[in-house]
């Protein structure tokens, strides 16, 4: 696939692909709005820049540091000396890409979830805030709990608001069926806050960018919910978090690998999490196995 700026605003361009890249130009320097999977990626986005835009990039800024949105910084970097800049946990996983296996698996990660889709080459990244101006740029982080450990939105002068994986194409949600989710309770205040967050444009990762994200908000509130609803079900017994994942996969036919299966586990944790916030589940572990098992919201007493 061929990549192409499209323009959003004066100063603000996106790349469409798998992963939406968001570019942005200030005072004759530019910076990246994540960077994409791997070294062909950022080849193609340097060629891409320098042919069309003629200007130093000054700094990728990452939304989060998931693979497929860090993993062309290390090329990047390497060819241009741009600073990286991330929120401080996320910053720690893009300079140490073990980590990300490393907590799926729980230990040191095997070789087969340490490929690029996973573990990106990393790179070396400064701090910012998950809220307020970028630096001594125009940019704005905008906090988007939920999908990962402290990911942000990116919005640009041109009120251009770059989401990152805060939302998902209905064809992801229908192929995959899980969004995957470390924190629900503060996922879904993102939802609530971006159906009401005001735009000109709005640039997920994984779906087309868009003027109005309402529709788009209320199918991944209805993927969200029916992932609560088949993890609550599946607790009819006391179960585990693979017994509960099993049983989902099994009843709707989905196929993993590894690493797909552990992303898929943190997102079913997330969810019992959310269970025993809410007082409505509880673990407790039995014949070496810890299980889940639904319980009664206690009672407010009585005055």
């Amino acid at each position: 696939m061929k990549l192409e700026l499209r323009r959003l605003g004066p100063s603000t361009w996106y790349v469409p692909g798998r992963v939406n890249v968001g570019y942005y130009e200030e005072e004759g320097r530019g910076y990246l709005i994540d960077s994409g999977l791997d070294d062909d990626q950022g080849r193609r986005l340097l060629n891409l820049i320098r042919s069309e835009r003629g200007v130093p990039l000054r700094a990728i800024v990452n939304t989060h540091s998931n693979a497929d949105h860090v993993g062309a910084n290390a090329f990047i970097q390497g060819r241009t000396g741009c600073e990286v800049w991330a929120t401080r946990i996320e910053a720690a996983l893009t300079e140490c890409t073990t980590l990300e296996p490393l907590f799926l698996w729980g230990a040191f990660p095997f070789p087969q979830i340490r490929d690029k889709f996973v573990e990106a080459k990393p790179s070396r990244a400064a701090f910012i805030g998950n809220s307020g101006p970028i630096r001594d740029t125009r940019l704005s982080a905008v906090p988007l709990p939920g999908h990962f450990l402290d990911m942000i939105g990116v919005r640009t002068p041109d009120d251009v608001l770059f989401l990152a994986d805060a939302l998902f194409d209905p064809a992801v949600l229908n192929k995959y069926r899980f969004m995957v989710m470390l924190d629900v309770r503060r996922g879904r205040e993102t939802l609530e806050w971006l159906e009401r967050e005001p735009a000109a444009w709005y640039v997920p990762c994984h779906a087309p960018a868009s003027q109005d994200i309402r529709e788009l908000v209320r199918r991944n509130r209805e993927a969200l919910d029916w992932v609560a609803d088949a993890v609550w079900t599946a607790l009819e017994s006391p179960s585990s978090r693979e017994d509960v994942l099993a049983r989902l996969a099994v009843e709707n036919g989905l196929s993993m690998d590894a690493s797909h299966l552990l992303l898929n586990l943190c997102c079913v944790g997330a969810h019992l999490t959310a269970l025993a916030e809410a007082g409505r589940a509880e673990p407790h572990v039995e014949g070496g196995r810890l299980l889940w098992r639904r319980t009664e919201r206690p009672r407010a007493a009585s005055a």
